[in-house]
């Protein structure tokens, strides 16, 4: 989750999704510059050798090298987020097999379906949709998806704040304290 201030390339579930080619998936938005660039340079349609994810720190897990299609690019990858908008930059959607990937160049939630549909997606067709969001995703998916699944992947922002090893907080806070206004 790149809202919690990491990196957001890390690859654990794209890693345990291609163990499953059948199953139709997509993840968004993994942040990597310098992928979104050789896909652009390859332009649609483009296969290459590619090394995606997995660069930014130890706790992002190996980077992911496959041979992938590039399925659409964007110079300018724009969402909506409540009232407003927020640019996601230069973006590219690579597939493996049945896994789309949406490659961005920009660090910022996954907040709305167009971060997918906006680069050819249709996340009707998909049995897994993986977002790189803790919470503020659900506004916009809940209303399309059968199921929401949290998924802690480890790393150093864990879904869960009561798991984050706080050392200058005041107290009483939630979640962390039972009532903590009383």
């Amino acid at each position: 989750n790149p809202g919690g201030g990491v990196a957001g390339d890390s690859t654990f579930l794209i890693t345990e999704l291609l163990k499953f080619p059948t199953v139709a998936a997509a993840v968004g938005a993994l942040w990597d510059p310098i992928a979104v660039d050789f896909c652009i340079a390859a332009g649609p349609g483009a296969e290459l050798p590619l090394r995606f994810g997995g660069k930014a720190a130890a706790t992002s897990g190996q980077p992911i090298d496959a041979i992938v299609r590039v399925r659409a690019v964007t110079n300018d990858l724009v969402i909506p987020f409540q009232q407003s908008t927020v640019s996601l930059g230069a973006a590219a959607c690579v597939t493996i097999g049945n896994l789309d990937v949406v490659l961005a160049s920009g660090r910022a939630q996954t907040f709305h379906p167009e971060v997918f549909t906006k680069l050819g997606i249709d996340l009707a067709h998909k049995k897994i949709v993986v977002v790189k969001s803790s919470n503020h995703f659900h506004a916009a998916f809940a209303p399309v998806a059968a199921e929401i699944i949290y998924v802690d992947c480890g790393g150093p922002y864990p879904p869960d704040p009561a798991r984050i090893g706080y050392t200058k907080i005041r107290r009483p806070i939630a979640p962390l304290d039972t009532n903590p206004w009383c």
